[in-house]
């Protein structure tokens, strides 16, 4: 895999652009976010749209897309968060301008379904970005090991390394280590991309799989449906986070468990595996930067990024 393009830094003073391109902005926490980002040096620019609503999503299509491609264009804006996830961004990603997003490179941060950006930036512009909290999930406060890990990424020029991680809270499902890029997000967005421009090049890739409100039997669906795509065949490594609130409708006798899905479809796959990992959809989730080099160590449970995410 070529080696990704890697955006500029970013230094306390700098404009951070904050847009929506999914679901509509309906959250104090955003506020409370951009307070945060700003307690840490930072100027903060509002897309044009960011309050619209167009039945459940931030704007209509055109709208969104104008705001993402406006703020990868402007010259005063260093970087890109996303205030929320939801559901949308697959709708605009064809409307958006890929040429000035690849002759523009900065920072970009998000996770949900902010994930379709993620696979399709990796596409068309093979840039690093950030699968790391949105606005609103900084606004509901990070704790600090996941706050000061988020910042470093995007703030350092050095490889971070070892993600910080509480290894007794992750499982081992595969023994092994591996080395690769990044890769990953949300699995119902993936599952989503298959068949259209945002499909994934999982090759020599450390995918992470996380995801929240479905249940078992629909992630098994979609890690089928991932898995008859060949989107796995060649993957080196899996990092699992969880499936938030998978079994909130799963009363009955026959049940199936999450972890036996990722029995069933990751651990059989053979690949150095971990489950629990804290990312995602989760009050404090880790950061990982899409693109970079890792190296996965299960037996040990760390995850380790080899390459600064920012230059």
């Amino acid at each position: 895999m070529q080696h990704p393009v890697l955006p500029p830094r970013l230094r306390p003073g700098d404009t951070i652009g904050i847009i929506a391109p999914s679901s509509a902005v309906r959250d104090d926490r955003l506020m409370l976010g951009i307070a945060a980002i700003e307690e840490r040096g930072y100027k903060v620019e509002l897309g044009c749209h960011l309050f619209d609503q167009h039945g459940f999503l931030a704007g209509t299509d055109t709208a969104r897309a104008q705001d993402f491609t406006a703020m990868f264009l402007r010259p005063e804006i260093n970087a890109v968060f996303c205030a929320r996830g939801g559901y949308g961004a697959m709708r605009m990603c064809d409307l958006i301008d890929w040429n000035v997003v690849r002759a523009n490179p900065k920072v970009f941060v998000g996770f949900s379904d902010i994930t379709t950006l993620h696979l399709r930036i990796a596409r068309e512009v093979n840039m690093v970005s950030i699968h790391g909290p949105v606005v609103t999930t900084i606004g509901g406060g990070l704790e600090e090991a996941a706050r000061d890990s988020f910042w470093r990424l995007i703030e350092s020029t050095e490889p971070y390394g070892c993600l910080p991680v509480e290894a007794n809270l992750v499982n081992c499902l595969v023994p092994g280590k591996s080395v690769g890029r990044l890769a990953g997000g949300c699995i119902e967005l993936i599952a989503d991309a298959i068949g259209t421009k945002e499909q994934p090049n999982f090759d020599g890739c450390i995918v992470a799989l996380e995801d929240v409100g479905e249940r078992a039997y629909q992630v098994d669906r979609q890690l089928v449906q991932i898995k008859r795509a060949g989107v796995f065949d060649n993957v080196v490594g899996f990092v699992l986070g969880t499936v938030t609130d998978w079994d909130k409708d799963e009363a009955g006798p026959i049940r199936i468990d999450l972890d036996d899905v990722w029995r069933e479809h990751i651990a059989r796959l053979g690949k150095p595996t971990v489950a629990g990992f804290p990312i995602g959809h989760i009050q404090s989730p880790l950061s990982l930067p899409i693109g970079s080099l890792a190296e996965l160590n299960s037996d040990q449970k760390s995850l380790t990024v080899l390459e600064p995410a920012v230059q």
